[in-house]
């Protein structure tokens, strides 16, 4: 007598086999948008706290005066109590009579201290609602900037918002830096 599988333990085969690849399939679709999401959003807390860290310790210990624009003596601000700016541009004076600042510009921050600018983000990140601004609550405490930004992974067109809120990958940066220079 031959030994071969019969009809009907080759259906179960079948159905066994078409019931898990879906599943199987299915699962391993997850794990690959998972791992793309994990990846986006390590790009965008590394490039973030890259722009923090680089203006806020730049801003802490090399910053003199305040600019309301290319420093002059008519234009600084901050000087006073109770003063305060709002809003870019602010520039900022070294002891070494250098100036530097920092801009957003079409979706990205850019430093402005040479020429040209110097952009601080990749090709891949977008920065939005970028904000500066100083304020001095008395006359002999150093001056106070308030700086932050959004951040998050382009896909493609210029856009950070999807259809599905779990590819997003964006986050919002934001913090005080006290002067030591003033």
């Amino acid at each position: 007598m031959k030994k071969s599988f019969t009809l009907i333990e080759t259906i179960v085969v079948v159905a066994v086999i078409g019931l898990t690849l879906p599943v199987l399939i299915g699962t391993i679709f997850i794990l690959v948008r998972q791992q793309t999401k994990i990846i986006r959003l390590s790009q965008v807390k590394r490039e973030g706290d890259y722009i923090i860290n680089l203006m806020e310790n730049t801003i802490r210990n090399r910053a003199i005066s305040i600019h309301s624009g290319i420093p002059t003596e008519g234009n600084i601000v901050c000087k006073d109590a109770g003063s305060s700016s709002s809003g870019p541009p602010l520039y900022f004076l070294d002891k070494n009579g250098q100036w530097f600042g920092y801009l957003a510009d079409s979706n990205s921050i850019a430093s402005n201290s040479a020429n040209p600018t110097i952009n601080l983000t990749s090709s891949k990140i977008l920065i939005s609602n970028f904000s500066i601004d100083c304020s001095r609550k008395i006359i002999y405490s150093p001056a106070s900037i308030s700086l932050g930004f959004d951040i998050c992974y382009d896909i493609g067109a210029g856009v950070c918002t999807l259809t599905r809120p779990e590819e997003i990958a964006s986050l919002h940066y934001q913090t005080r830096i006290k002067l030591r220079n003033y």
